[in-house]
C-alpha cells in the first residue's frame, strides 16, 4: 500500500511539472525527437501522463526497470542480429 501511495505521488509530481514544462524543454525535446507521424494535434496529456508513468516506475521500481530495459536491449540487439543474417543469406542466394 505504502509503494502505490509513493507511486501515485510521484505520477501526480512528475505529471505536473511536465504539464508546466509543455511550452518550454519538455515540449521542444518532444518535437524534436518524436517522428511527426507520432505526433498529434494536441498530444501533451499522452506524453506528459507517459513520462509520469515511466518517471514514477523508475522511482519506485528502479531494478524491475532497469532489467526490463537491459532485456529489451538484449531482443532488440538479437533482432538486429537474426535480421542482418537473414539479410546476408539472402544477398547470397541470387
Amino acid at each position: 500500500m505504502t509503494l502505490t501511495v509513493i507511486w501515485l505521488i510521484v505520477f501526480a509530481l512528475i505529471l505536473f511539472l511536465t504539464w508546466k514544462s509543455w511550452d518550454g524543454p519538455f515540449g521542444h525535446f518532444i518535437d524534436r525527437r518524436v517522428p511527426r507521424v507520432l505526433r498529434s494535434q494536441d498530444d501533451r496529456w499522452v506524453w506528459c501522463a507517459a513520462a509520469a508513468i515511466i518517471g514514477a516506475t523508475c522511482i519506485v521500481e528502479p531494478v524491475s526497470m532497469l532489467l526490463t530495459v537491459l532485456i529489451l536491449l538484449l531482443v532488440a540487439w538479437l533482432a538486429t542480429k537474426l535480421i542482418g543474417w537473414g539479410m546476408s543469406k539472402a544477398r547470397t542466394r541470387k
